[in-house]
């Protein structure tokens, strides 16, 4: 029996309870970041959504850049909400190489329970607590870019101008 492939966590996934104060209304928050810290940027994940009866289907289709006008650095994110749901819900994210990650959770009235934590890409928590406290620990540094620069030329002496 051939062993498993194992994948590195990419993406980190929260699913909580959540109210909207503005709109007086509760839902589950599902909040999903990259493990890769980004220098540039703070991008956000393009995801297409799909929600059938039990399942929630995201499919990742790469990175937008922010309109904003300053950098920030960070996680790439990808935050919603929905309102009613059922009880038990199969949760799928796939990437574009068309590898995916299930987890079944579980939703209480109060709070959201994993049954099992997904192989492969992915790591889902549903305690806010735990999910900040582990950032640092999931996170994966940004790769380091490759220095394109020229050889420095060989110093050139100073020299003296007469003045007029």
């Amino acid at each position: 029996m051939a062993a498993a492939q194992q994948h590195p966590v990419e993406y980190r996934l929260l699913v909580e309870h959540t109210e909207d104060e503005l709109l007086k209304r509760k839902g589950i928050l599902f909040l999903l970041e990259t493990t890769t810290q980004f220098t540039n940027f703070s991008y956000h994940i393009d995801v297409r959504e799909s929600l059938e009866g039990r399942a929630l289907r995201w499919t990742l289709h790469g990175l937008k850049a922010p309109s904003m006008n300053m950098p920030q650095t960070g996680t790439a994110q990808f935050a919603q909400v929905y309102g009613e749901l059922p009880k038990t819900l199969r949760f799928t994210l796939t990437k574009n190489d068309a590898v995916s990650a299930d987890a079944e959770l579980k939703i209480g009235t109060a709070s959201v329970s994993l049954a099992a934590q997904p192989d492969g890409f992915l790591k889902v928590y549903t305690d806010r607590e735990l999910f900040e406290r582990n950032r640092l620990a999931d996170s994966r540094p940004p790769e380091p870019k490759p220095d394109h620069r020229r050889n420095a030329a060989p110093a050139k002496s100073p020299t003296t101008r007469k003045k007029r």
